[in-house]
């Protein structure tokens, strides 16, 4: 036996015990047609590549014996950035470096010395990370790879959900689902062009049959967003519930709330449940018992960030024809600035913080008060979070705070840390001065409605507002254009 395998080594005992065990845990890896490596003694695994993930992912699939013994091909310049980040590469992975514009160099004499040395290699033929849910044109390379070790089988391999758990352009790992699908091995033949299409068609058909019940439904829109805030007692979870089961009369609505749902035909339906979701509504649990503000803050900025993360999965695989949220993460955040802040939050200011969690912020000047006042918008933007969505429409439902205290009161549960008169009088002036903002400065539709109004009373003149706004993000929706029913 391997002595190698008799006695693993530091990494492999890593990526055994606690790598493999946590990517499983996290982000559900599933794997499809794992035998196709099982008897291979080397080979070259050739993969689509979207995410710094794949590698780690891959890694997943490989027999024990070979864990030290593959090695992926990596930018040497992205990695030399941080000496921690090219450390933790080296140990982990061990990676054949390639240097990009490294003059006269020969991209492919590291992978040769690999092949030679009797090691396995995996190469991201598209020569970078892509655009998420995009594959590239392979690099001939990998068939003149091919063409030199003509013994050495060739395994396509298709990745599905990187793209989304940590995509190019984010830095945040978000827990989702992961496919790691295996095709059988390929041994070269005609000439590196012709073979390089071979296996680029090979990690195709791979992608095509990814398992349907986890393949993203095609949409032929993007599927407009409609934002209901309120301080809590308000009635917008009640709201948000009702006008998602009523726009789904003709379509299907998904209302992202304490949890997610699915409506189709006027009804509730199962909706898939997406790894995201099952984290994002943990940290919810976590900041209702947050016993102050302070123990509040940062569980509740996750969670609503993870929030925004969800809206972009439910685009995905969910497809709906709309997407009601019991709060926008944009609006939501900027709003309860005012509860820490009360007397910074202007409309000037309200419209600055607007700006950078949307992403807009690059034009604010590094000195720009904003940051002075916040500076945790900083750490935001540092972090690449600052792109949460804008949603096409808001409702804010509007009730007096001692009104809503007498409804937390009658739920009989124990108060959340910002539950008193005063806190919920501070979040409806900063939910009413981001209204404003949204509306006179973003050109976003804003309609305030009367919570003291019963919850049947309110859905009317929701609807009613939306019918009037006669918005083209809304136009397709059956509930906007016909008599609403109730069903």
């Amino acid at each position: 036996m391997d002595r190698a395998w008799r006695l693993p080594s530091i990494p492999a005992l890593v990526h055994l015990l606690f790598i493999r065990p946590v990517l499983k845990l996290l982000f559900g890896v599933h794997v499809e047609g794992r035998e196709h490596l099982a008897d291979l003694d080397r080979f070259i695994v050739v993969a689509n590549h979207n995410s710094h993930l794949d590698t780690l992912l891959l890694f997943q699939v490989l027999p024990l014996r070979h864990l030290r013994r593959t090695h992926p091909v990596a930018a040497f310049e992205y990695f030399s950035r941080s000496r921690f980040g090219r450390w933790l590469a080296e140990f982990l992975v061990q990676p054949v470096w390639i240097v990009r514009g490294g003059g006269d160099e020969d991209p492919l004499a590291g992978m040769r010395a690999r092949l030679s040395r009797g090691r396995s290699i995996i190469i991201f033929p598209e020569g970078t990370r892509g655009r998420a849910g995009e594959m590239a044109r392979f690099k001939t390379g990998v068939g003149r790879l091919a063409a030199e070790f003509p013994d050495v089988p060739v395994v396509p391999v298709f990745l599905t959900g990187p793209e989304k758990a940590l995509p190019k352009t984010r830095s945040l790992l978000i827990p989702i689902w992961n496919q790691v699908s295996v095709g059988p091995p390929c041994f070269f033949h005609g000439s590196a062009g012709e073979f390089t299409a071979e296996l680029e068609g090979a990690v195709r058909e791979l992608a095509a049959g990814v398992v349907p019940s986890h393949r993203r439904r095609k949409r032929t829109r993007r599927p407009p967003t409609l934002a209901v805030l309120g301080i809590d007692g308000s009635g917008k979870s009640t709201l948000s519930r009702a006008l998602a089961r009523r726009l789904s009369a003709d379509g299907r609505a998904c209302l992202v709330s304490d949890g997610v749902e699915l409506f189709e035909g006027g009804a509730a339906v199962q909706a898939p449940p997406l790894l995201t979701e099952k984290v994002r509504t943990t940290l919810g649990r976590r900041t209702k018992v947050a016993g102050s503000l302070k123990s509040y803050k940062i569980p509740k900025l996750a969670e609503l960030l993870l929030r925004d993360h969800v809206v972009d999965g439910l685009r995905d695989w969910y497809a709906p024809d709309v997407i009601v949220l019991d709060g926008s993460p944009l609006l939501n955040i900027t709003a309860w600035t005012g509860l820490y802040r009360r007397e910074a939050l202007s409309q000037a200011m309200c419209l600055s913080v607007l700006r950078v969690l949307s992403g807009q912020g690059m034009s604010l000047p590094a000195d720009d008060p904003v940051y002075r006042t916040f500076p945790e918008l900083g750490t935001v933007e540092r972090l690449r979070l600052a792109h949460l969505g804008v949603p096409d429409a808001v409702l804010f439902l509007d009730v007096d705070p001692g009104v809503s205290m007498e409804r937390i009161r009658s739920r009989g549960e124990e108060r959340q840390a910002h539950e008193t008169a005063d806190k919920l009088d501070r979040l409806r002036d900063g939910y009413r001065l981001v209204c404003r903002v949204v509306e006179g400065e973003l050109g976003i539709a804003a309609r305030t409605l009367d919570g003291a109004l019963g919850a049947e009373d309110v859905a009317d003149r929701a609807m009613e507002e939306l019918r009037r706004l006669e918005l083209p993000a809304f136009a397709h929706l059956t509930g906007l254009t016909e008599v609403d029913s109730h069903g």
